[in-house]
Protein backbone atom coordinates (compact mmCIF):
# COMPACT_ATOMS: atom_id res chain seq x y z
CA UNK A 1 0.00 0.00 0.00
CA UNK A 2 1.30 3.47 -0.92
CA UNK A 3 2.33 5.69 1.95
CA UNK A 4 -0.08 8.57 2.57
CA UNK A 5 1.29 11.94 1.56
CA UNK A 6 2.32 14.32 4.34
CA UNK A 7 0.97 17.85 3.92
CA UNK A 8 2.13 21.09 5.48
CA UNK A 9 -1.03 21.17 7.60
CA UNK A 10 0.16 17.87 9.14
CA UNK A 11 3.57 19.27 10.05
CA UNK A 12 1.92 22.52 11.22
CA UNK A 13 -0.04 20.43 13.73
CA UNK A 14 3.10 18.64 14.93
CA UNK A 15 5.01 21.87 15.48
CA UNK A 16 2.12 23.73 17.12
CA UNK A 17 1.50 20.83 19.51
CA UNK A 18 5.16 20.63 20.52
CA UNK A 19 5.60 24.37 20.92
CA UNK A 20 2.61 24.30 23.29
CA UNK A 21 3.23 21.10 25.24
CA UNK A 22 6.88 20.13 24.83
CA UNK A 23 8.99 22.60 26.82
CA UNK A 24 12.24 21.07 25.58
CA UNK A 25 11.20 21.53 21.96
CA UNK A 26 10.56 25.27 22.45
CA UNK A 27 13.85 25.84 24.26
CA UNK A 28 15.91 23.92 21.71
CA UNK A 29 14.21 25.73 18.84
CA UNK A 30 15.04 29.07 20.44
CA UNK A 31 18.67 27.98 20.80
CA UNK A 32 18.82 27.05 17.10
CA UNK A 33 18.04 30.63 16.11
CA UNK A 34 20.29 32.17 18.75
CA UNK A 35 17.72 33.37 21.30
CA UNK A 36 19.34 31.83 24.36
CA UNK A 37 17.18 31.55 27.48
CA UNK A 38 13.41 31.51 26.93
CA UNK A 39 12.24 31.36 30.52
CA UNK A 40 8.89 33.04 31.10
CA UNK A 41 5.53 33.05 29.35
CA UNK A 42 5.24 31.74 25.80
CA UNK A 43 2.27 32.39 23.51
CA UNK A 44 1.79 30.11 20.51
CA UNK A 45 -0.74 30.77 17.77
CA UNK A 46 -1.41 29.23 14.37
CA UNK A 47 -2.55 30.92 11.15
CA UNK A 48 -2.40 34.55 12.28
CA UNK A 49 -2.78 37.39 9.79
CA UNK A 50 0.12 39.32 8.32
CA UNK A 51 0.43 42.81 9.78
CA UNK A 52 0.58 44.70 6.49
CA UNK A 53 -0.39 42.52 3.53
CA UNK A 54 -2.89 39.72 2.95
CA UNK A 55 -2.19 36.11 3.79
CA UNK A 56 -1.42 34.22 6.97
CA UNK A 57 1.55 33.35 9.17
CA UNK A 58 1.78 29.60 9.78
CA UNK A 59 3.04 29.79 13.37
CA UNK A 60 3.54 32.85 15.58
CA UNK A 61 5.39 32.54 18.89
CA UNK A 62 5.91 35.30 21.45
CA UNK A 63 8.49 34.70 24.17
CA UNK A 64 7.12 37.06 26.79
CA UNK A 65 8.09 40.61 25.89
CA UNK A 66 11.46 39.57 24.44
CA UNK A 67 10.84 38.54 20.85
CA UNK A 68 8.14 37.34 18.44
CA UNK A 69 8.89 34.68 15.83
CA UNK A 70 6.92 34.57 12.60
CA UNK A 71 7.39 31.07 11.17
CA UNK A 72 6.68 29.93 7.62
CA UNK A 73 6.48 26.13 7.42
CA UNK A 74 7.29 24.42 4.09
CA UNK A 75 7.79 20.87 2.84
CA UNK A 76 8.13 21.35 -0.91
CA UNK A 77 5.54 23.91 -2.02
CA UNK A 78 6.55 27.15 -3.70
CA UNK A 79 5.77 30.56 -2.25
CA UNK A 80 2.28 31.97 -2.82
CA UNK A 81 1.80 35.57 -3.90
CA UNK A 82 -0.72 38.37 -3.39
CA UNK A 83 -2.82 40.00 -6.10
CA UNK A 84 -0.04 42.55 -6.64
CA UNK A 85 2.61 39.84 -6.91
CA UNK A 86 4.15 40.09 -3.43
CA UNK A 87 5.65 36.75 -2.39
CA UNK A 88 5.61 35.14 1.05
CA UNK A 89 9.21 36.07 2.03
CA UNK A 90 8.47 39.73 1.32
CA UNK A 91 5.23 39.63 3.33
CA UNK A 92 7.05 38.12 6.32
CA UNK A 93 9.65 40.89 6.00
CA UNK A 94 6.92 43.54 6.02
CA UNK A 95 5.25 42.01 9.10
CA UNK A 96 8.57 41.91 10.97
CA UNK A 97 9.22 45.55 10.08
CA UNK A 98 5.76 46.57 11.25
CA UNK A 99 6.20 44.79 14.60
CA UNK A 100 9.57 46.42 15.12
CA UNK A 101 8.12 49.85 14.33
CA UNK A 102 5.63 49.24 17.14
CA UNK A 103 8.45 48.41 19.55
CA UNK A 104 8.30 44.60 19.37
CA UNK A 105 11.47 42.67 18.56
CA UNK A 106 10.60 40.19 15.79
CA UNK A 107 12.23 37.73 13.39
CA UNK A 108 11.00 35.74 10.42
CA UNK A 109 11.87 32.04 10.35
CA UNK A 110 11.68 29.52 7.51
CA UNK A 111 11.10 26.01 8.89
CA UNK A 112 11.65 23.35 6.21
CA UNK A 113 13.68 20.26 5.22
CA UNK A 114 17.32 20.85 4.30
CA UNK A 115 16.49 20.00 0.69
CA UNK A 116 14.21 23.02 0.55
CA UNK A 117 16.97 25.39 1.66
CA UNK A 118 19.32 23.99 -0.97
CA UNK A 119 16.80 24.34 -3.79
CA UNK A 120 15.15 27.64 -2.86
CA UNK A 121 16.69 30.80 -4.29
CA UNK A 122 14.85 33.02 -1.82
CA UNK A 123 15.17 31.15 1.48
CA UNK A 124 17.76 33.69 2.61
CA UNK A 125 15.13 36.43 2.61
CA UNK A 126 14.01 35.07 5.98
CA UNK A 127 15.94 36.20 9.07
CA UNK A 128 16.55 32.62 10.20
CA UNK A 129 16.29 29.11 8.80
CA UNK A 130 15.63 26.01 10.89
CA UNK A 131 15.60 22.59 9.25
CA UNK A 132 13.28 19.69 9.99
CA UNK A 133 16.41 17.59 10.48
CA UNK A 134 17.63 19.93 13.24
CA UNK A 135 14.42 19.64 15.30
CA UNK A 136 13.84 15.92 14.70
CA UNK A 137 15.95 14.96 17.74
CA UNK A 138 13.53 16.87 20.00
CA UNK A 139 10.49 14.90 18.80
CA UNK A 140 9.36 11.36 19.49
CA UNK A 141 6.60 8.88 18.70
CA UNK A 142 4.16 9.68 15.90
CA UNK A 143 5.39 13.27 15.68
CA UNK A 144 8.90 12.10 14.81
CA UNK A 145 7.47 9.72 12.20
CA UNK A 146 5.50 12.52 10.51
CA UNK A 147 8.51 14.81 10.27
CA UNK A 148 10.79 11.98 9.07
CA UNK A 149 8.32 11.15 6.29
CA UNK A 150 8.04 14.84 5.36
CA UNK A 151 11.84 15.02 5.02
CA UNK A 152 11.80 11.98 2.74
CA UNK A 153 8.97 13.50 0.72
CA UNK A 154 10.57 16.91 0.25
CA UNK A 155 11.50 17.83 -3.29
CA UNK A 156 12.66 20.90 -5.16
CA UNK A 157 10.26 23.79 -4.47
CA UNK A 158 8.58 25.35 -7.45
CA UNK A 159 10.20 28.73 -8.06
CA UNK A 160 9.59 29.65 -11.69
CA UNK A 161 12.27 31.25 -13.83
CA UNK A 162 10.97 34.15 -15.91
CA UNK A 163 10.78 33.72 -19.68
CA UNK A 164 10.45 37.04 -21.53
CA UNK A 165 8.67 35.52 -24.55
CA UNK A 166 6.06 33.85 -22.37
CA UNK A 167 5.65 36.97 -20.25
CA UNK A 168 5.17 39.17 -23.32
CA UNK A 169 2.64 36.75 -24.82
CA UNK A 170 0.47 36.68 -21.70
CA UNK A 171 0.70 40.45 -21.20
CA UNK A 172 -0.56 41.05 -24.75
CA UNK A 173 -3.21 38.38 -24.26
CA UNK A 174 -4.45 40.06 -21.08
CA UNK A 175 -4.63 43.43 -22.82
CA UNK A 176 -6.68 41.93 -25.67
CA UNK A 177 -9.13 40.36 -23.23
CA UNK A 178 -9.53 43.66 -21.39
CA UNK A 179 -10.11 45.69 -24.54
CA UNK A 180 -12.13 43.37 -26.79
CA UNK A 181 -13.57 40.69 -24.48
CA UNK A 182 -14.47 42.58 -21.27
CA UNK A 183 -17.07 39.99 -20.25
CA UNK A 184 -14.20 37.56 -19.68
CA UNK A 185 -12.14 38.31 -16.59
CA UNK A 186 -8.69 36.77 -16.32
CA UNK A 187 -7.33 35.77 -12.94
CA UNK A 188 -4.10 37.31 -11.77
CA UNK A 189 -0.81 35.62 -12.53
CA UNK A 190 -0.42 32.91 -9.84
CA UNK A 191 3.37 33.30 -9.70
CA UNK A 192 5.17 35.63 -7.30
CA UNK A 193 6.49 38.80 -8.92
CA UNK A 194 4.36 38.37 -12.05
CA UNK A 195 6.78 35.80 -13.46
CA UNK A 196 5.74 33.68 -16.45
CA UNK A 197 8.03 30.65 -16.94
CA UNK A 198 8.60 28.88 -20.24
CA UNK A 199 6.12 26.10 -19.37
CA UNK A 200 3.25 28.49 -18.56
CA UNK A 201 0.48 27.83 -21.07
CA UNK A 202 -2.85 28.21 -19.26
CA UNK A 203 -5.18 31.20 -19.05
CA UNK A 204 -7.29 31.07 -15.89
CA UNK A 205 -10.55 33.00 -15.75
CA UNK A 206 -11.98 34.53 -12.59
CA UNK A 207 -15.15 32.48 -12.11
CA UNK A 208 -16.89 34.93 -9.77
CA UNK A 209 -16.67 37.67 -12.42
CA UNK A 210 -17.10 35.51 -15.54
CA UNK A 211 -19.71 32.83 -14.76
CA UNK A 212 -23.10 33.12 -13.08
CA UNK A 213 -23.81 30.82 -10.15
CA UNK A 214 -26.61 28.26 -10.29
CA UNK A 215 -28.36 27.02 -7.15
CA UNK A 216 -27.39 23.43 -6.39
CA UNK A 217 -24.48 23.40 -8.86
CA UNK A 218 -20.90 23.29 -7.47
CA UNK A 219 -18.62 26.23 -8.15
CA UNK A 220 -16.72 25.45 -11.36
CA UNK A 221 -13.30 26.43 -12.72
CA UNK A 222 -12.75 27.95 -16.16
CA UNK A 223 -9.56 28.03 -18.20
CA UNK A 224 -8.15 28.13 -21.71
CA UNK A 225 -5.24 25.84 -22.48
CA UNK A 226 -2.87 27.16 -25.15
CA UNK A 227 -1.89 23.57 -25.81
CA UNK A 228 -2.44 20.37 -23.89
CA UNK A 229 -0.14 17.36 -24.09
CA UNK A 230 -2.75 15.16 -22.37
CA UNK A 231 -5.61 15.98 -24.77
CA UNK A 232 -6.12 15.81 -28.54
CA UNK A 233 -6.52 19.58 -28.83
CA UNK A 234 -6.09 22.89 -27.08
CA UNK A 235 -9.38 23.94 -25.53
CA UNK A 236 -11.40 26.25 -23.37
CA UNK A 237 -13.29 24.45 -20.65
CA UNK A 238 -15.42 24.74 -17.55
CA UNK A 239 -14.49 22.08 -14.98
CA UNK A 240 -16.81 20.76 -12.27
CA UNK A 241 -15.23 18.70 -9.53
CA UNK A 242 -16.75 15.42 -8.32
CA UNK A 243 -18.93 14.87 -11.39
CA UNK A 244 -16.56 12.68 -13.39
CA UNK A 245 -18.08 9.45 -12.09
CA UNK A 246 -21.49 10.34 -13.55
CA UNK A 247 -20.54 11.43 -17.06
CA UNK A 248 -22.20 8.42 -18.73
CA UNK A 249 -25.49 9.29 -17.02
CA UNK A 250 -25.64 12.89 -18.25
CA UNK A 251 -27.93 13.73 -21.14
CA UNK A 252 -25.91 16.01 -23.41
CA UNK A 253 -28.19 18.70 -24.87
CA UNK A 254 -28.17 19.87 -28.47
CA UNK A 255 -27.49 23.38 -27.19
CA UNK A 256 -23.97 22.26 -26.22
CA UNK A 257 -23.30 20.55 -29.53
CA UNK A 258 -24.57 23.65 -31.34
CA UNK A 259 -21.69 25.73 -29.97
CA UNK A 260 -19.09 23.06 -30.77
CA UNK A 261 -19.03 21.80 -27.19
CA UNK A 262 -18.83 18.37 -25.63
CA UNK A 263 -18.22 16.69 -22.26
CA UNK A 264 -14.83 15.23 -21.35
CA UNK A 265 -13.77 13.37 -18.19
CA UNK A 266 -10.79 14.63 -16.21
CA UNK A 267 -10.19 12.37 -13.23
CA UNK A 268 -13.00 12.98 -10.76
CA UNK A 269 -14.12 16.07 -12.66
CA UNK A 270 -15.91 16.67 -15.93
CA UNK A 271 -15.04 19.32 -18.46
CA UNK A 272 -17.55 21.20 -20.56
CA UNK A 273 -15.20 21.76 -23.49
CA UNK A 274 -14.80 23.57 -26.79
CA UNK A 275 -11.66 22.77 -28.78
CA UNK A 276 -9.59 25.81 -29.80
CA UNK A 277 -6.54 26.47 -32.01
CA UNK A 278 -3.16 25.68 -30.53
CA UNK A 279 -1.19 28.70 -29.31
CA UNK A 280 2.59 28.93 -28.89
CA UNK A 281 3.77 31.21 -26.11
CA UNK A 282 7.31 31.23 -27.54
CA UNK A 283 6.17 32.60 -30.91
CA UNK A 284 5.17 36.20 -31.67
CA UNK A 285 1.74 37.14 -30.35
CA UNK A 286 0.87 39.22 -33.43
CA UNK A 287 1.29 36.25 -35.77
CA UNK A 288 -1.26 34.25 -33.73
CA UNK A 289 -3.89 36.95 -33.26
CA UNK A 290 -6.47 35.20 -35.43
CA UNK A 291 -6.16 31.96 -33.47
CA UNK A 292 -6.14 33.83 -30.15
CA UNK A 293 -9.33 35.64 -31.11
CA UNK A 294 -10.98 32.38 -32.20
CA UNK A 295 -10.21 30.86 -28.80
CA UNK A 296 -11.65 33.82 -26.91
CA UNK A 297 -14.80 33.78 -29.04
CA UNK A 298 -15.19 30.12 -28.07
CA UNK A 299 -14.82 31.16 -24.43
CA UNK A 300 -17.67 33.66 -24.89
CA UNK A 301 -19.88 30.93 -26.39
CA UNK A 302 -19.12 28.67 -23.45
CA UNK A 303 -19.79 31.48 -20.97
CA UNK A 304 -23.19 32.15 -22.59
CA UNK A 305 -24.04 28.45 -22.63
CA UNK A 306 -23.33 28.23 -18.91
CA UNK A 307 -25.48 31.28 -18.22
CA UNK A 308 -28.50 30.07 -20.23
CA UNK A 309 -28.48 26.35 -19.38
CA UNK A 310 -29.05 26.34 -15.65
CA UNK A 311 -31.83 23.78 -16.02
CA UNK A 312 -29.45 21.28 -17.65
CA UNK A 313 -26.79 21.89 -14.99
CA UNK A 314 -29.29 21.40 -12.17
CA UNK A 315 -30.49 18.16 -13.80
CA UNK A 316 -26.90 16.91 -13.85
CA UNK A 317 -26.51 17.96 -10.22
CA UNK A 318 -29.55 15.83 -9.31
CA UNK A 319 -27.94 12.81 -11.02
CA UNK A 320 -24.81 13.19 -8.90
CA UNK A 321 -26.84 13.70 -5.73
CA UNK A 322 -28.86 10.55 -6.42
CA UNK A 323 -25.68 8.62 -7.10
CA UNK A 324 -24.17 9.66 -3.75
CA UNK A 325 -27.32 8.61 -1.92
CA UNK A 326 -27.29 5.21 -3.66
CA UNK A 327 -23.65 4.72 -2.66
CA UNK A 328 -24.48 5.46 0.99
CA UNK A 329 -27.47 3.10 1.14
Amino acid sequence: MAQARIYERDTDSVFLRNFRKNETFGKKFAELIGLGSTDGSVTVRGQTRHRVHSGSIDIEISFGNRVTLLIENKIDAGYSSTVDGLGQPERYRASVDELQRSGISARSVLLAPEAYFVASRTANLFDKKVSYEAVLDFLDGDDAIVITEAIQEASTPYEPVANSSTGGFFESYRQLVSERFPDLKMKRNPNSGGIRPTESRTVYFDVASTLVSHTGVPKPRMSLQCWDSSAPSASVKIMIGGWGWYLSEFAVPETLRDIGGYLRPAGKSIGIVIDTPRLETQKPYALQLENITEGLEAALRLQKWWRTNGETLRAWAKVTSRGRKDAQS
